[in-house]
């Protein structure tokens, strides 16, 4: 815990001149969204396994002889849930004797100190938010699963296979729909849209699905449309996000943000796993020889039950992509 500024320009001491937690201000920060758009399935497995039945053509010409068509298939599809922790230790005898000693307290147990109820549940800035923040913005939409170095901690980003690398995986092994809609423009992203979702397979063009981008090229997307003359001063009010005569709507994803990926697919086919996912906002406090000790663990994962019922804008890789 740093409080090397606070030292710096307000000095070493805690005198009370009527500052209080409304004092300590915070940025915006990014909230959880991505989960929103998908279904929830708490678990205790930590590999969530699934099957999806195939039947080929079965209708052919009578005949009085048996022709059979053996045809039926089940395909497996195991979609994995990542361990995540939280491990925070802060000293509070270290702010006691600064401005912000009015977060201190004469209790003996440093963890019951009103600093650390305030490090938690900062609604902007606290380890809650921080949290929320890194799942979307690190973890959901581009992080990549890699091993642990022991006695290393890990780095943000790194814990669980996100959106884009899903996506990427699944186009590179054939098993998802890769429709080429060529680099991303904002003068064009209207028409390049609209091309995503002719290029959906017709039984799944009825279907209402999100079509998953980043925010910026959300925007993009309606400013080109706007541009086009679509919109009017008298109709600005029924401005939507739906696409123009099908049932698909754009929706964007603050977890793709930086990327130009976009992904459709049923929200049933794009599932959000958990594993004791109370514990994001429950946390175990260790008090040490006047050192507090913050912990939170709990198993995550995201992915799609059938492959096959998704369409991505990104190309094999090696062929150029939308990332």
């Amino acid at each position: 815990m740093n409080v090397a500024d606070i030292i710096t320009e307000f000095g070493a001491y805690y005198e009370q001149a009527s500052q209080n937690k409304n004092r300590i201000l915070g940025m915006l920060s990014q909230g959880l969204e991505t989960p929103k758009h998908c279904t929830p399935v708490k678990t205790d497995d930590t590999i969530y396994r699934l099957a999806s039945l195939q039947i080929g053509d079965l209708v052919q010409a009578f005949q009085k002889s048996w022709t059979p068509k053996d045809d039926i298939a089940f395909k497996p599809n195991e979609l994995r849930l990542h361990h995540f922790k939280v491990d925070l230790e802060v000293t509070p005898d270290d702010i006691e004797a600064t401005w912000l000693g009015f977060l201190a307290s004469d209790a003996v147990t440093r963890k019951d100190w009103p600093l650390i109820k305030f490090l938690i549940e900062h609604p902007s800035q606290g380890i809650i938010a921080a949290i929320n923040r890194d799942m979307e913005t690190k973890e959901y939409g581009q992080g990549v699963a890699t091993d642990v170095t022991p006695g290393t901690a890990g780095v943000t980003g790194k814990t669980m296979n996100g959106l884009v690398t899903l996506l990427q995986a699944g186009v590179d092994d054939g098993t998802m729909n890769s429709i080429n809609i060529n680099t991303l423009d904002k003068d064009t992203i209207f028409d390049q849209v609209e091309a995503f979702v002719d290029g959906i397979s017709e039984v799944y063009q009825n279907v209402s699905m999100n079509i998953h981008m980043s925010p910026q090229w959300a925007k993009y997307y309606h400013r080109d449309k706007r541009a086009q003359g679509f919109y009017t001063i008298a109709s600005d009010a029924q401005i939507k996000n739906t696409i123009d005569f099908m049932p698909q709507m754009v929706v964007p994803l603050p977890s793709l943000s930086g990327t130009s990926v976009i992904f459709a697919t049923p929200k049933t086919n794009l599932i959000h796993l958990t594993k004791k996912g109370e514990n994001k906002n429950r946390f175990d406090l260790q008090e040490s020889k006047r050192v507090v000790n913050i912990l939170a663990d709990w198993w995550e994962g995201i992915g799609f039950g059938i492959n096959g019922a998704v369409w991505t804008n990104l190309q094999p890789t090696g062929s150029g992509s939308g990332s």
